[in-house]
């Protein structure tokens, strides 16, 4: 029989410059900062995928929203109409704004139109609100058919409920959806300007420019 050559153990020794890799970290308990997310710019408009509506009274309002459509874009600006200023503005629709999240937890917020007060109600609008009212309890997504919205509902398994509590409040929503500027007070909001044909205002320096001619 032949020895078994016996092969030496090799020692596992942790490189110097690795002995305090341990101390490099912080406290778990911080967080990771991938949990913790924090929205800095919130969509307005209709949802584009599945989604889920937030059921709790709280987090959707009922007011007036004007849909400003710019020339050859597709994209469209929602401004909330403070109350001083309703009525003013003939294409302000009353909506129900409600609050929609998508499968990543990302919100977004719904302007969901309704007709004026003596106004027929039509399949859009209508459509629209039996969508997000089905959304409530399921991930659904929105089928245009002629003159209505369909839905269709995920599959089993398309993404747990979700979880409303990491919702940044309504009022925190609307603040980053609409900014400084999204939300009509008074007559001089630029977008009022341009909706009533307002002369062009000239700036310090065309004004001295006539001045000089």
């Amino acid at each position: 029989m032949t020895d078994e050559v016996k092969k030496p153990k090799l020692e596992l020794v942790t490189p110097p410059d690795a002995a305090d890799i341990d101390a490099l970290w912080l406290d778990p308990a911080l967080g990771d900062g991938l949990v913790d997310v924090h929205y800095h710019d919130i969509p307005v408009g209709k949802p584009r995928d599945f989604f889920r509506v937030c059921p709790h009274e709280g987090y959707r309002r009922l007011t007036e929203i004007y849909t400003h459509k710019v020339e050859n874009q597709i994209d469209e600006q929602h401004y909330v109409i403070a109350k001083p200023m309703q009525g003013v503005i003939a294409e302000a629709r009353r909506c129900t704004l409600v609050t929609v999240v998508y499968r990543d937890g990302s919100p977004r917020l719904w302007p969901l139109k309704l007709p004026k007060e003596g106004e027929r109600d039509n399949e859009a609008w209508s459509s629209a609100r039996g969508a997000a009212k089905a959304a409530m309890k399921v991930w659904t997504k929105l089928i245009w058919q002629r003159r209505a919205y369909m839905t269709r509902d995920a599959l089993p398994g398309y993404a747990p409920d979700p979880d409303w509590d990491k919702l940044p409040s309504f009022d925190e929503l609307v603040r980053l959806a609409f900014g400084e500027h999204g939300i009509i007070r008074n007559k001089n909001h630029p977008i009022m300007l341009e909706l009533f044909g307002a002369p062009a205002q000239k700036t310090k320096a065309s004004s001295e420019d006539d001045g000089l001619s």
